[in-house]
C-alpha cells in the first residue's frame, strides 16, 4: 500500500510537470476538458504539436505517465486480491472520500486506535496538528508537525479532496473556510484533520461514519 501511495505522489508529480509544461506554450489552448489526464485530455495532449525541446519533454512526459497508471493499476488490483475482510476497514471506508485502497492504508497505518489515548494524539501522529507557541500571553499556530506518519497524513490529505466533492459535511466545512479567508491547501488540511477526529471517534466506538448536514455554529475547534 505505501510502495502504490509513492506511485501516486510521482505520478501527481509528472502531471504538474506537464501542466507547467503547456501552461508556458503561447498560442495553444489546453483541451477543454473536465479531467486533462483523462481519454480526451491525453488524446489532445498526445496531437498537440509543440517546438522542442517542449514536444521531446512533453512525449517523455506522457510516457511515464503511462507506465505510472499501469504500475498503479497493478497494485490496486493487488491490493484488492490480497485484502481480508476487516472491521477498522469497514469503518474507515465508510468516511466519504476514502475508497478500499486509502481505506486500507489509512487501517494499516493507524494500527490499532487503542494506542491513542485522545484523538489530539492521533491527529498529531497523523501530522494535521499545527505546531503552536505562545507570547505575551497570546498563541500562535504554525506549520504542521514535521514529526508523523506521512502515509496516514497524504491518505487524509487525498480523501479531504475527494470528500469535498461528495459530501454535504465536508464540503461545507471546506467552503465556510475558504470564506473565512483560508487558501485552499489550508482549508483541505482544516477538512483532513476533521476527518482524523471523526475517523478516530468512529474506530473507538465501533460504528459506521452517518452523513451530516454542516453546521458552523456547531463546529468545535479544527
Amino acid at each position: 500500500m505505501r510502495q502504490r501511495s509513492y506511485w501516486v505522489r510521482q505520478r501527481t508529480a509528472i502531471r504538474n510537470r506537464i501542466h507547467k509544461l503547456v501552461g508556458r506554450q503561447h498560442g495553444w489552448q489546453l483541451p477543454k476538458v473536465s479531467d486533462l489526464f483523462g481519454a480526451k485530455g491525453k488524446a489532445a495532449l498526445n496531437k498537440a504539436v509543440l517546438p522542442e525541446p517542449d514536444a521531446m519533454l512533453l512525449k517523455q512526459n506522457l510516457q511515464m505517465l503511462e507506465h505510472l497508471d499501469e504500475v498503479i493499476r497493478a497494485d490496486e488490483v493487488r491490493i484488492r486480491a490480497d485484502g481480508e475482510p476487516d472491521r477498522a476497514l469497514e469503518i474507515v471506508s465508510s468516511v466519504p472520500g476514502v475508497g478500499l485502497v486509502i481505506g486500507s492504508l489509512i487501517a494499516t497505518e493507524t494500527d490499532g486506535i487503542e494506542r491513542f489515548l485522545r484523538p489530539e494524539r492521533y491527529v498529531g501522529y497523523a501530522g494535521l496538528s499545527p505546531t503552536t507557541r505562545s507570547s505575551g500571553g497570546k498563541t500562535y499556530q504554525g506549520r504542521m508537525l514535521w514529526q508523523c506518519n506521512k502515509w496516514l497524513k497524504w491518505s487524509f490529505i487525498e480523501a479531504a479532496w475527494i470528500a469535498v466533492g461528495c459530501s454535504t459535511y465536508f464540503g461545507g466545512l471546506y467552503r465556510y473556510s475558504r470564506q473565512r479567508g483560508k487558501q485552499a491547501n489550508a482549508a483541505i488540511t482544516i477538512v483532513a484533520r476533521r476527518m482524523a477526529r471523526i475517523v478516530y471517534q468512529l474506530l473507538r466506538e465501533d460504528r459506521l461514519y452517518e452523513e451530516r448536514s454542516f453546521a458552523p455554529a456547531a463546529l468545535v475547534a479544527v
